[in-house]
């Protein structure tokens, strides 16, 4: 249908009864109009209703209908012959062209403004560098300072220690001295290579490197302080710390991490 909207089965009973508004009874005299079929239908419902009131009566009164016939025709019903209908029609095209303008002004809106959103991304700078942050506790920050230990020294091929620990008397000595640590820890099945002294905050750090059996390096810091146990892991080289006998300790590698949590347990077991 290219007139009126469709009407439902209620509205056309509606209708016949004199129950619309003027606005929705000539939408519905329109669909009549074009829909010949529910034309018939509500013709044969006025029908009926025309012969129960002449078979009973009602007191006299005007019926409010947009049916074009006399009550008492029989002729079926037709269109008016007013431009009542053409009004109707010109004014849902009105309706029907501002829908259009406004979802399309709309559209338009929304386009300028996503336009205007992906110049500003394009236009933006972008870093040339991606900026990573890393959150990390106390004692964590004493295991990061270990693993950057590691990579530092532990694989320097040329000096990866200041003093060596054949030299296990000096060594000793030297470390108290500058770190306050009095002796190298052992490790079971690691043979201390030989150690350095760190930068630390407010003093100096103990720098201890062990080869395992493997061949493998491991270093361990060693510190004054009290922290609390932490870990920290970068890439394959990871670190543990904790803390015994006012010192605090940390020690890293690139080994499994059950092996690298076995040294750690042992070196801060009871002794």
């Amino acid at each position: 249908m290219s007139g009126a909207s469709r009407v439902s089965e209620a509205e056309l009973h509606a209708f016949v009864d004199g129950q619309l508004g003027d606005e929705r009874a000539l939408a519905v005299a329109v669909w009549l109009a074009e829909s010949p079929r529910d034309g018939l239908r509500v013709d044969g419902w006025r029908m009926q209703n025309d012969a129960i009131q002449r078979a009973f009566p009602a007191p006299a009164r005007e019926r409010a209908t947009l049916a074009f016939r006399a009550i008492d025709s029989d002729a079926p019903l037709t269109m008016p012959s007013t431009p009542a209908i053409e009004d109707y029609r010109a004014r849902r095209r009105r309706r029907r062209t501002m829908a259009l303008v406004a979802a399309f002004v709309a559209g338009a809106f929304a386009a300028s403004a996503l336009a205007l959103f992906a110049h500003r991304m394009t236009t933006r700078p972008i870093p040339s560098d991606p900026i990573f942050v890393e959150v990390t506790t106390v004692s964590d920050e004493f295991a990061r300072r270990a693993v950057e230990a590691w990579r530092t020294y532990a694989r320097d091929p040329a000096r990866p220690v200041e003093v060596d620990a054949r030299d296990m008397a000096g060594l000793t000595k030297w470390l108290k001295e500058r770190t306050g640590l009095a002796q190298p820890p052992t490790i079971s099945g690691a043979r201390l290579a030989g150690a350095r002294v760190l930068p630390a905050h407010g003093g100096n750090a103990a720098f201890l490197l062990y080869r395992l059996a493997s061949g493998d390096p491991v270093v361990l810091l060693a510190e004054r302080g009290a922290r609390s146990p932490g870990a920290y892991r970068s890439g394959d080289v990871s670190a543990r710390a904790w803390s015994r006998e006012s010192f605090d300790y940390a020690i890293a590698g690139a080994v499994p991490d059950a092996r690298l949590a076995a040294l750690a347990a042992e070196l801060a077991g009871p002794r």
